[in-house]
């Protein structure tokens, strides 16, 4: 289980969020919309703990954010990903393999394979959606109890959308993962979430005020 418990986060004189309050339990796959700028990047950064709460709480299977307990027992998948100049899908693989033991190398190399990537390439030479399939097939195989994927759709085709999401859910069926996924492609949420909610300007909505805002 995910607890949120009155999260308030600051950039110096500006309010990111706002005394958010969310519980995502487990097994779930959750999904939180919201427009640019609504916080929801600084809310998965909280979670994985990137960032520290200036208030609130976060715990993460009863772990504290950002306690070595906490960290080891999630994935987190952030919009931009960063890598070494002369990586390649297979280095990369094995560089999880050393942080995560139960990192599942051949079904790793599998997707790769579905994906049509070649373990061996550059990154640096793929695109947007290329460096985002990859990713989420090792997100996948790291076998943690959660994951946290930020604009997990953006960049990607929709022939490959269905594939990421079919692996989400299946990863998710499979696993028993907790999956909590923030975009602002409301529809692609609505194809794969089991739960979702609304993030407008630091705020958490109702589904009913999130509609009213139009």
């Amino acid at each position: 289980m995910i607890e949120i418990c009155e999260v308030t986060k600051k950039f110096e004189h500006v309010i990111c969020l706002d005394h958010v309050s969310l519980t995502i339990p487990e097994g779930t796959i959750y999904g939180l919309a919201g427009e640019n700028g609504a916080g929801k990047s600084t809310l998965l950064r909280l979670i994985a703990g990137v960032y520290r709460a200036d208030q609130g709480e976060i715990r993460i299977g009863g772990k504290k954010a950002a306690s070595p307990a906490a960290k080891e027992k999630l994935f987190y998948m952030p919009d931009q990903q960063y890598y070494e100049k002369t990586a390649t899908p297979l280095s990369i693989g094995s560089f999880y393999k050393t942080f995560y033991p139960r990192f599942a190398m051949e079904e790793y190399r599998y997707l790769l394979e579905q994906f049509g990537l070649q373990e061996g390439a550059s990154v640096a030479a793929f695109s947007k959606g290329m460096k985002k399939q990859m990713f989420v097939a090792a997100a996948t195989c790291a076998c943690t109890d959660y994951l946290l994927c930020d604009e997990v759709f953006d960049g990607l085709s929709p022939k490959i959308r269905l594939k990421v999401n079919d692996l989400l859910k299946n990863a998710a069926s499979a696993r028993g993962m907790t999956v909590l996924m923030v975009s602002h492609y409301l529809e692609e949420l609505d194809r794969i979430c089991t739960a979702r909610g609304f993030l407008h300007r630091g705020k958490i909505l109702s589904e009913e005020e999130w509609k009213r805002l139009g």
